[in-house]
């Protein structure tokens, strides 16, 4: 059986930052799309990660097709006095334009208390959780939303119309961030198609066939294209994924973003998301120090009430992320794989693994 193998997180994010310069990105936005990438892997988030379903392969080929104008330096719109902008992000590479405009509304909340930035026009920007914790580690309370490609039919509908549409939320509480990153249907769309490559099953109350048939157990790819993933709570309570799904697109729409369905990757390389930004001070109420005291206190009552096994929110990824730090990212054959292809494609000499 093929062993996993570590590879440096520095090692990948120059990798991934040389390809992306390859194709015509300027240094910086380049750099910053390769760190995002490599954060989500550091997290266990490897479908986002550089690798992953939305990572260099799918930004190598979208960008050879035009779909990604590699060179797009974002707009940015605001009012004086407003704590509220817009950013056009001209279908650029979505991960830099993403920081840029998640720092924006940091700088907002200092100068206002709480900042809101939207973001239009804009390609897949990866982990959302990635985007709250840099304004976490600026001292700040943060959420962020996306819309994304059509995989899911409303709750009570009969044809596919809403996305994934992620929604990440965060606080720091002491020494650790408490993160929430999570799709409004039952899982994402990647995992069940790793599953059907890989001939494993998947579970029931997660998908449907192009029928509205409930699919279980080991499905082909083909039959997954068809169908639709269910809502966050499944066939019985998905209007609450629904609902929470369809509040967060309209509240894209009121900042420039698509007032149709959104066609996904698999129609068309060409597909346009919009994102929300949020940042807010925590000291408005409390001071500061305070405010952090009571946050500390209520993780610690929260804590009381489990064992061992027990996680808050983005603790398992803070695990996963200091482990690769410390001895580098555990990566399985098919990533390996992807960056040889990669490396191929572009002529950029891929990573080697840590010699263990």
């Amino acid at each position: 059986m093929y062993q996993i193998q570590r590879v440096s997180h520095i090692a990948l994010a120059d990798f991934a930052k040389d390809v992306i310069r390859s194709l015509g990105a300027p240094e910086d936005r380049a750099r910053t799309t390769a760190e995002v990438l490599v954060a989500a892997d550091m997290r266990g988030i490897s479908s986002h990660g550089v690798a992953g379903g939305t990572g260099l392969t799918e930004l190598v080929a979208r960008t050879r097709a035009g779909a990604i104008d590699i060179g797009a330096v974002p707009e940015i719109h605001g009012r004086p006095g407003w704590a509220v902008a817009s950013m056009n992000a001209k279908g650029g590479l979505g991960p830099s334009a993403a920081m840029e405009a998640a720092h924006l509304a940091g700088d907002l909340a200092g100068q206002y208390g709480v900042g809101r930035v939207h973001v239009y026009d804009a390609n897949h920007f990866g982990a959302a959780c990635v985007y709250v914790e840099a304004l976490l580690e600026r001292g700040l309370a943060a959420r962020c939303t996306s819309t994304s490609g059509a995989w899911m039919i409303p709750y009570g509908g009969n044809r596919v119309r809403l996305g994934t549409t992620p929604i990440a939320w965060g606080m720091r509480c002491g020494d650790e961030a408490v993160v929430i990153d999570m799709a409004t249907t039952q899982r994402s769309v990647s995992p069940a198609f790793r599953s059907a490559k890989a001939g494993e099953p998947i579970p029931r109350d997660y998908f449907r066939d192009r029928d509205g048939n409930m699919l279980e157990g080991v499905v082909s790819p083909d039959r997954l294209v068809e169908g639709s993933v269910l809502p966050l709570g499944g066939e019985q309570f998905g209007y609450k994924g629904s609902g929470l799904n369809i509040l967060i697109e309209l509240d894209n729409v009121a900042g420039g973003g698509s007032l149709e369905r959104i066609p996904s990757m698999r129609e068309t390389p060409f597909c346009r998301v919009s994102h929300v930004f949020e940042a807010w001070r925590i000291d408005f109420l409390f001071p500061e120090e305070e405010a952090r005291r009571r946050l500390e206190a209520a993780v610690k009552d929260i804590r009381s009430c489990g064992g061992p096994g027990m996680l808050l929110p983005g603790e398992r990824e803070a695990r996963r992320k200091a482990d690769a730090e410390r001895h580098g990212i555990p990566y399985e054959h098919s990533q390996w794989e992807t960056l040889r292809r990669i490396s191929e494609q572009t002529g950029i000499i891929a990573p080697r693994p840590i010699a263990r």
